[in-house]
């Protein structure tokens, strides 16, 4: 659905908008950054900045003063108002519910002095005080252009015959800058001013506006778009972080909005409000409880407190419990305020206390909640294991190594039958095993069937464990209590709990010396290399043809290095085992495959080979093999394309391909864009893997060669495992469990098996 239908639906019944605040008040709520503490007071005038924001803006509102707090004179006085909820205006069919705000700021100052214009969706990086005072060369505002007002510098005298009352309360955007146009008072102002997405520039630009609505990355409205990375990176991440490590709130205890008055009056009148009282005092004097049941009240604290509030209960509390009551379509006197905005209000909380376990119950008349957060319970790391050896081998990995950074015990259990015996399970209602149920801290799985299974165990539990779900069939990425990890050149739209690699996270079979009889005479020869042979796929072929050609490959190359060849082949790979071992005849050894072979050489072709070559369909030997710390080569597979995987490149490349306006500017996500995007979000259509892109990274960072162009050094790549264990452990808070009971391995383990494939 459009989004501008979206607001015009709203606007007919405002209980469903949670964008907005739920009454106006007649003036904006005013924020002051006074002097610095031991700063002499400047003797120019206040910097009167107006920003332009909604409910659900509330994390780039606290951003932004941040960001002017860190760029700004000390010694000078800096006044934000926030325009947000104002009465009077008609904003059904804007785009944001703050469009026509702008035009107000003129008329909140009396018409008088200087003003400054921002959208809450920009940051300063240099003190804005340099644009308050610019020089205006007599006009009446300064902006990029005369159609683009997210950026104004306003003479608020000059303005009043454009932007007078009523006119702001009732025209639209367009007339209201057709109004200033016509009357001579734009002024061209410094494109640095408001550098927008792309057009950032570190060494120049002095503020930088997130004009594309579906790239914004504080991910305001998850509910109307699927978010997309912002050209910018880090920028705007490592802002909040900032803010994060300094405490930084804009409202707290200390000067609270103008509402809290109110709001405190009528907590004070609650059973419990001398408890209450004491504890949101400017000097709290209630206790530090274990866990703390907050229920009934928390609806009652203004938008522009609870910040600060539920800060103030994360610090007074080990654990912590919030219960909701959202109203009703047709309760009388307050707005709703969507599930988007608590979890986000709590994970702001939790970012400035990390050790608080917290629980949302939120009721909203016809559908009850339940969301858990903060650091990971505690009890053991439990790894789901399953039937294919690739998906348990990244499970064991990563488990091994999180165990290893964190101190937890480890225990390994066998999800049971397949695909089918889970769906009937589920569509029976009937329970996961007893022994799956037993609580644990964190749930590691890899591949669709034990990934499921995962989601399905938490659900049931009283306190839900961690969730770090692998792959590209792992599903979407918990919006809380989780992380998904998979790799980069799987084109999946990015999340906020979703961790990238660059190869699968395995840990190669080791080399069994007892059965390498068999391959003595490989072993004995002065030089040796190997091939290591995946198999058709659904975008990747091995006809006949193909296998015949690789045979002549893999021969020729062994020979140009005067090697000994050994051919490994994976499950993937026996349609053209005959073709294979045809091709290859006397020129080496052809190894084919068998289920839980101890003869199986794909442990001594890593570690005995003096270099390697490796079909490059199979991301799993492509990482055995540039971790290996041999030379190594990569024989592409040619791709093949079928009707599904053409409906996937279409929807992904629809989701992905942007539309611009006149100004230049991303268009927002809409339509058939977005249909598609969401799509590609809830994981039902997953974009076809671009394993080009990822030989291009191997080549490009001298990991590995493309086969006929293999003269250049190749050096190993560093597995990477033990960073993604700490940025796991840390992204989870999972620290070293106080009771970690007896350690050791438990429930049904399943043997590594040595593979040539990856196993799924």
């Amino acid at each position: 659905m459009a989004l501008l239908i979206q607001r015009a639906l709203k606007g007919l019944l405002p209980r469903l908008d949670a964008d907005r605040t739920p009454t106006g008040t007649p003036l904006p709520e005013k924020i002051v950054l006074g002097v610095r503490p031991g700063q002499p007071l400047s003797d120019r005038p206040p910097v009167r900045i107006f920003l332009g924001s909604e409910r659900n803006q509330f994390r780039a509102e606290r951003v932004f003063i941040w960001s002017v707090e860190k760029w700004r004179d000390p010694g000078r006085v800096y006044e934000i108002y926030l325009l947000k909820g104002l009465p009077g205006f008609r904003g059904r069919f804007w785009l944001t519910g703050f469009t026509n705000y702008r035009f107000a700021a003129p008329y909140y100052c009396d018409f008088q002095g200087r003003a400054i214009y921002n959208d809450v969706d920009q940051v300063y990086l240099r003190d804005p005080a340099e644009l308050f005072d610019q020089e205006m060369g007599g006009a009446g505002f300064l902006a990029i252009s005369d159609r683009d007002t997210s950026v104004m510098l306003m003479d608020c005298a000059r303005m009043r015959p454009a932007w007078e009352a009523p006119v702001i309360f009732r025209d639209s955007r367009k007339q209201l800058e057709a109004r200033a146009r016509s009357r001579g008072l734009w002024g061209p102002l410094d494109g640095c001013w408001n550098a927008r997405d792309a057009e950032h520039q570190p060494e120049r630009s002095a503020l930088v506006h997130f004009t594309t609505l579906h790239t914004q990355p504080w991910r305001p409205l998850p509910g109307s778009f699927v978010y997309f990375a912002n050209p910018t990176g880090s920028l705007w991440p490592d802002l909040e972080d900032a803010a994060n490590r300094a405490g930084f709130l804009a409202v707290s205890a200390t000067r609270p909005s103008a509402a809290w008055a109110a709001a405190q009056q009528a907590l004070g009148q609650r059973p419990e409000g001398a408890e209450l009282t004491a504890l949101l005092a400017v000097a709290p004097a209630a206790a530090s409880l274990p866990h703390r049941v907050v229920d009934g009240w928390l609806e009652q604290v203004p938008d522009a407190d609870l910040p600060w509030v539920l800060a103030r209960l994360f610090q007074s509390s080990d654990s912590l419990q919030v219960s909701i009551d959202e109203p009703t379509l047709i309760s009388p006197g307050r707005a709703r305020r969507n599930r988007y905005f608590w979890l986000q209000q709590l994970h702001l909380a939790s970012a400035l206390h990390p050790l608080v376990r917290w629980e949302l119950r939120r009721n909203s008349g016809w559908r009850r909640e339940r969301f858990h957060g903060g650091p990971a319970p505690h009890g053991p790391i439990r790894v789901l294991t399953h039937r294919k050896p690739g998906h348990t081998n990244q499970a064991r990995t990563l488990a091994d190594a999180l165990a290893s950074v964190t101190g937890r015990r480890l225990e390994i259990q066998t999800v049971p039958g397949g695909d089918v015996g889970y769906l009937l399970r589920r569509l029976l209602r009937l329970p996961p095993s007893r022994e799956l149920q037993q609580p644990a801290a964190v749930l590691v799985a890899s591949g669709w069937l034990p990934c499921q299974y995962a989601r399905w165990i938490a659900r049931r539990q009283e306190s839900r464990p961690q969730l770090v779900l692998m792959g590209r069939k792992a599903g979407r990425p918990p919006d809380h209590g989780g992380l998904v990890i998979d790799c980069r050149h799987f084109n999946l739209p990015p999340h906020p709990n979703h961790l990238h690699t660059l190869l699968p996270l395995n840990a190669p079979p080791p080399a069994a010396s007892a059965d390498a009889a068999r391959w003595q005479g490989w072993l004995d020869a002065p030089r040796r290399v190997a091939v290591l042979v995946g198999g058709p796929s659904r975008s990747h072929r091995l006809g006949a043809d193909d296998a015949a050609a690789l045979a002549r490959a893999a021969a020729a190359w062994a020979q140009a290095r005067q090697a000994a060849l050994l051919v490994v082949t994976s499950r993937r790979t026996a349609p053209q085992l005959a073709n294979l071992e045809q091709g290859i005849g006397s020129a080496g050894a052809v190894y084919g495959w068998q289920p839980d072979d101890r003869e199986n050489p794909y442990g001594l072709a890593l570690t005995r080979a003096d270099a390697l070559m490796v079909t490059g369909e199979s991301e799993s030997m492509l990482a055995d093999a540039v971790h290996s710390g041999k030379p190594v080569v990569i024989w592409p597979l040619p791709t093949r394309s079928g009707l599904w995987e053409r409906l996937a490149q279409a929807i992904s490349d629809r989701a992905t391909r942007p539309r611009y306006n006149r100004r230049g500017s991303i268009r927002p996500q809409q339509g058939l864009t977005y249909l598609c995007a969401r799509l590609l979000a809830r994981r039902w259509i997953l974009p076809n893997r671009d394993l080009a892109q990822l030989h291009d990274h191997l080549v490009r960072s001298r990991a590995a060669n493309l086969a006929g162009d293999d003269a250049a050094p190749t050096r190993p790549l560093e597995p990477e495992v033990t960073g993604i264990a700490n940025e796991v452990a840390q992204r989870l808070t999972l620290t070293a469990d106080p009771q970690p009971g007896v350690a050791g391995v438990a429930g049904d383990q399943t043997e590594q098996q040595q593979s040539g494939g990856s196993g799924g």
